[in-house]
């Protein structure tokens, strides 16, 4: 198993969507979070510990980068299971766009108990 690998190039749809994204105020908020973070540190510091995704056999796992910046969300917008978390982050832009998750894919298997 290994992580899945997502392309940073905007979709269509993305491209599309360029005028409604950023005028939430949700949008701006995590955006301005998101801008505040350097996630590298973070993202060097998880990645080495997190089991999951290491095995070249199986499927390929979430990016743990993805999975952290999804545990604030589930606390700062009240969030009180995984499953939903998962239907929040499928169903919302500004979730999707802050945790990396291209807009075209959604989210299976109430992802973040992979990383509990």
């Amino acid at each position: 198993m290994a992580f899945k690998e997502y392309d940073h190039k905007p979709s269509f749809l993305e491209i599309e969507l360029s005028n409604i994204i950023g005028k939430s105020r949700t949008q701006k908020f995590l955006s301005g979070i998101d801008s505040c973070i350097d996630w590298e540190p973070l993202k060097s510091i998880v990645t080495p510990g997190y089991p999951v995704g290491q095995s070249d056999y199986g499927n390929k796992a979430y990016p743990p980068l993805m999975l952290l910046k999804a545990i604030p969300l589930q606390k700062w917008f009240g969030i009180k299971s995984d499953p939903e978390l998962e239907n929040q982050i499928n169903d919302r832009i500004s979730f999707e766009t802050f945790t990396g998750l291209p807009l075209a894919d959604l989210i299976y298997h109430h992802f973040i108990l992979l990383y509990k």
